[in-house]
């Protein structure tokens, strides 16, 4: 079997994040990657960026985890999103904390979690680089850096075949949905994991999610309005499970691929 290697990109201009994305390849294919993700880093959305970082680390000697892919749930409430306070309509929100509460989650830490990523969860009133770390019964922040917060790495498909059929059955035309997929099923096994919630920065992507190993990946229509730049995650632990150390050494150093076909509900 060819050596692994995780392929890391982190672009950024003027000390702020612009994009990122990891895979884990063969060596022969380390080349091709790393050009697929320096063209994605000057192409992103988010505007072209002042430094780009590449990192190649072999995985040799770790072991890596192989995984079951979350069973997928596509909920298309409403073609907007709606204030949080609202009451009657299905919408986007109310869903996303009717799935966080159906995994342990309080709407109080629910909501919350929202309401900061919407308006800039990092100290300075922007984007996070990480994700919250947030207690499920009371919606404290539990991360120890709460501008860096909580880095999920080292995750990708085991093989493409894995993830394309669900792609083209959800007509998912950008690599939002596979990556967040793959990086969604890591993170419902982490030691104490609850429940978790993503809602991108990218401005023209609305859809968010809410995921849990107790129900799978709830993909969810606009959960932003489109050109808003807010965006980040939120990973939902019990305080009284959580061994922050062992927590954040899985996330960051634990290598997992995804093996097996995607279901989708």
């Amino acid at each position: 079997m060819a050596e692994l290697f995780s392929v890391r990109m982190r672009a950024s201009r003027g000390g702020m994040h612009i994009s990122g994305a990891e895979r884990i390849v063969p060596d022969g294919e380390i080349e091709a990657v790393t050009a697929s993700l320096l063209r994605r880093a000057m192409t992103h959305e988010n505007g072209r960026p002042e430094e780009i970082k590449i990192t190649v680390e072999s995985l040799a000697g770790k072991e890596i985890l192989r995984l079951r892919p979350l069973r997928v749930i596509n909920f298309s409430p409403s073609p907007q999103p709606s204030s949080l306070k609202g009451e009657g309509e299905i919408t986007s929100h109310a869903v996303a904390v009717s799935e966080l509460a159906r995994a342990g989650v309080s709407e109080n830490a629910a909501r919350g979690a929202i309401e900061k990523i919407l308006s800039g969860a990092s100290p300075a009133g922007g984007n996070m680089r990480g994700a919250m770390l947030v207690d499920a019964a009371t919606g404290e922040r539990l991360e120890p850096d709460m501008e860096r917060g909580i880095r999920a790495r080292a995750v990708d498909w085991e093989a493409e075949k894995y993830i394309a059929t669900a792609e083209k059955r959800l007509n998912c035309l950008t690599p939002h949905f596979r990556e967040a997929l793959a990086l969604a099923t890591k993170a419902a096994n982490a030691p104490g994991a609850v429940a978790e919630l993503c809602i991108s920065d990218d401005p023209r992507y609305t859809t968010g999610y809410v995921a849990s190993g107790t129900f799978g990946y709830c993909r969810i229509a606009s959960m932003k309005q489109s050109g808003c730049r807010f965006g980040g995650r939120a990973f939902f632990m019990r305080r009284e499970y959580l061994d922050i150390d062992k927590y954040m050494k899985y996330m960051r150093e634990t290598p997992a691929l995804i093996s097996g076909m995607v279901k989708i509900l």
